[in-house]
C-alpha cells in the first residue's frame, strides 16, 4: 500500500543539512518502506515557512532538518494543519529535540515517521509572530541580533557567549513592565521571557512548570535595574534555583502584556528577531501536531521540576 508523503525541508547550512549522506540514506530508507519523498531546500528567512505550508494536508510528515529557527519556520507553516512534522535537530542549541529527547539520528528520524505518536502543541504568538518555545525580550533579543548580524555560516556556541559579554557591559537594562491576564506582574523586569516549553539555550530550565499544551504561556521576569543582578539571575537560573527568589517574578495566562517606557526593546521568537515592544502574547491551543516517540516522551507536568 502506497504510504502518505514524507516532504523533507533542509536547511543547508546547519548541521546534518550540510550531509549530504544523511538526507540521501534517509530517503532510501523511506522510498524502500512504500513512502513518496520530496527534498527541498531553504535559500532564503522563511522559506521553511512557505515549503511546510506548500505541503498537502494528506502528507505524512513534513520533516525539518536544521536549528530550532527552522523548525519554527516549519511549524509556522503547519499551525491549524493536520500535517505533523518531524523534528531532526541540527543546530547550535537544539532546545526543541532536547525538550522531546529527539536524537535526529537515522534510526529514530525513521522510526518517527513510520511509527511516531502524534502530539497536539500549543503555539503562542508575539503578536502575530508564531512560536512553540519561548521568546525573549530586550537583553536576550539583542544578544541573538548581534549573533545573526555576524553570522556568515553555521551558528557556534562562542557567538553567543562572545555576544553575550559584550552586550552585557553596555546595556542598559531599562524596566520593562509585564501584565498578565489584566493583572500586573512586574513594573521593574531588566530581562522577561515567555514559554511554552520548560527549556531555553545552555540547558537552562527557565520555567520548570510550563506545558506546552495547556493552552497557556508561562512568563518569568528577571527583576533588578543593572547587569549584577542579571548575572545574579543567571548563576541562579544555572543552579536551578532562581523558581521562588523575590527578584522573580513568575506567571502564567492567555494573554502578556509586554511594554518598555523608556524605548522600543526587540523579541526575538525561537532564537530569530521578529518583533518589538509594545507587545501583546496570545495563545493558540494545540495547534501543531509534532511526532514524538511512541513510549510517552512528552513534556513533564507541573510538579516543580
Amino acid at each position: 500500500m502506497t504510504q502518505g508523503l514524507v516532504r523533507i525541508i533542509v536547511n543547508p547550512i546547519s548541521g546534518r543539512g550540510q550531509d549530504p549522506r544523511f538526507v540521501r540514506e534517509l530517503v532510501r530508507h523511506l522510498s524502500l518502506r512504500g513512502f513518496p519523498v520530496e527534498v527541498t531546500t531553504t535559500r532564503r528567512p522563511g522559506h521553511a515557512h512557505d515549503l511546510a505550508r506548500d505541503a498537502p494536508d494528506q502528507a505524512r510528515c513534513v520533516v525539518s532538518i536544521g536549528g530550532d529557527g527552522t523548525h519554527r519556520e516549519v511549524l509556522s507553516g503547519l499551525v491549524g494543519r493536520p500535517v505533523p512534522a518531524c523534528i531532526v535537530p541540527s543546530g547550535t542549541e537544539n532546545v526543541l529535540g532536547r525538550t522531546f529527547r529527539l536524537t535526529g539520528t537515522l534510526a529514530d528520524t525513521a522510526a518517527l515517521i513510520q511509527h511516531g505518536r502524534r502530539l497536539s502543541l500549543d503555539v503562542g504568538l508575539a503578536g502575530d509572530r508564531p512560536f512553540v518555545m519561548f521568546s525573549g525580550v530586550g537583553f536576550d533579543a539583542e544578544v541573538t541580533q548581534e549573533v545573526h548580524r555576524r553570522r556568515r555560516g553555521p551558528i557556534l556556541r562562542a557567538a553567543y557567549y562572545a555576544a553575550i559579554m559584550r552586550k552585557w557591559w553596555r546595556y542598559a537594562f531599562p524596566p520593562i513592565t509585564v501584565i498578565v491576564d489584566g493583572h500586573q506582574l512586574a513594573d521593574d523586569a531588566g530581562v522577561v521571557f515567555v514559554a511554552n516549553t520548560p527549556l531555553y539555550g545552555g540547558r537552562l530550565r527557565l520555567v520548570p512548570g510550563a506545558k506546552g499544551d495547556d493552552g497557556l504561556l508561562d512568563v518569568v521576569c528577571f527583576r533588578g535595574p543593572s547587569r549584577w543582578h542579571v548575572l545574579a539571575h543567571y548563576l541562579r537560573t544555572r543552579a536551578g534555583r532562581h523558581v521562588g527568589h523575590p527578584l522573580v517574578a513568575i506567571g502564567r495566562g492567555k494573554r502578556i502584556e509586554v511594554t518598555c517606557a523608556e524605548r522600543r526593546l526587540p523579541v526575538q521568537v525561537d532564537g530569530d528577531v521578529l518583533a518589538a515592544t509594545p507587545l501583546v502574547y496570545t495563545v493558540r491551543p494545540r495547534a501543531v501536531r509534532l511526532l514524538v516517540r511512541p513510549d510517552g516522551a512528552r513534556l513533564r507536568r507541573r510538579e516543580g521540576g
